[in-house]
């Protein structure tokens, strides 16, 4: 499969729109200054735990629509050769 800037385009800007409804989701739940990992307290700021938690849900969001991207396409090859049934 050829990732092209369409391509690339159509995964990132849903992937950016998810992530920004994810993320507000979430902290609108949870209060990042009252996390607490294993037990302690990470100390992070309220923007730095936005800012990390955009990016870990837009990481996450893409891998899935490339995985997606190529699972489909790996599908679309196979068909094309494939006798009708």
């Amino acid at each position: 499969m050829k990732f092209n800037a369409a391509t690339w385009g159509a995964v990132l800007w849903p992937a950016f729109l998810g992530a920004a409804l994810a993320d507000a989701i979430l902290f609108t739940l949870i209060d990042p200054e009252t996390i607490v990992l294993f037990g302690v307290h990470p100390g992070v700021s309220r923007p730095a735990a936005y800012t990390v938690g955009f990016f870990g849900f837009w990481c996450i969001i893409v891998a899935a629509s490339v995985t997606t991207l190529w699972l489909h396409a790996d599908n679309a090859e196979k068909s094309k050769y494939a006798p009708l049934r």
